[in-house]
């Protein structure tokens, strides 16, 4: 009977650890978890008109990469808009909540291969202040795709935009704010010319009417 016994109790012990290594293997296969509901909750207790700064790749800049280019500033975005609250704080806590699913993500990807495609599209990063609807809308957004198993490495990066030259744009607005004001010095030397004029005209006449009388 107590062979029975440690049989019985052997078989319950390996159950509840394939069990707790079952739990603990689908944690980790996906990061991403329910918390996304914690969105609706920061959303609402920051106001609309709050913005929030952050660097981001478009989708129609950075392709399938997408999800991964972006999980690395997103988390950097949400350190510093933690660094607002105070250490005892909902909104920090949730914060640090999704700051924890993206460094899961990220993990999951290769530290040098990742850091590499992020400096071959680092032309393309734009730095963006959005109001806070707008930026908890993108963090459902990545975490999303992320959860459908988009993203990777097999993507190419657009070309660089072309850079603009601060000097050329203020070119043209001087030459022609100075035209007028070279017009009217002429205009001024004209007249005085003119005013002249008369002085040997009359010295002229002056000398005629002595000369005869």
């Amino acid at each position: 009977m107590c062979f029975l016994c440690q049989i019985r109790t052997t078989t319950c012990v390996l159950l509840f650890l394939f069990t707790s290594l079952g739990v603990c293997s689908g944690g980790f296969g996906n990061p991403v978890t329910d918390d996304v509901s914690r969105l609706m909750l920061l959303k609402h207790n920051i106001p609309k008109d709050y913005n929030i700064s952050i660097h981001y790749i478009p989708k129609e800049r950075s392709g399938v990469c997408w999800v991964l280019l972006n999980i690395y500033p997103l988390e950097q975005s949400l350190r510093e808009l933690a660094r607002v609250f105070g250490a005892i704080s909902s909104n920090k806590d949730n914060i640090m909540i999704f700051i924890t699913m993206l460094q899961n993500l990220r993990f999951k990807f290769d530290h040098e291969e990742l850091e590499a495609t992020m400096q071959v599209f680092k032309c393309h990063y734009r730095a963006v202040k959005w109001p806070s609807g707008q930026y908890f809308d993108y963090i459902r957004d990545i975490l999303n795709s992320a959860a459908q198993g988009e993203g990777g490495f097999r993507c190419v990066p657009p070309p660089c935009p072309a850079p603009t030259t601060p000097g050329k744009k203020h070119a043209p607005t001087h030459s022609i704010d100075s035209a007028p004001n070279i017009q009217h010095s002429q205009t001024r030397s004209r007249g005085s010319l003119l005013s002249l004029l008369p002085i040997p005209v009359t010295a002229c006449v002056f000398l005629i009417v002595w000369a005869v009388s």
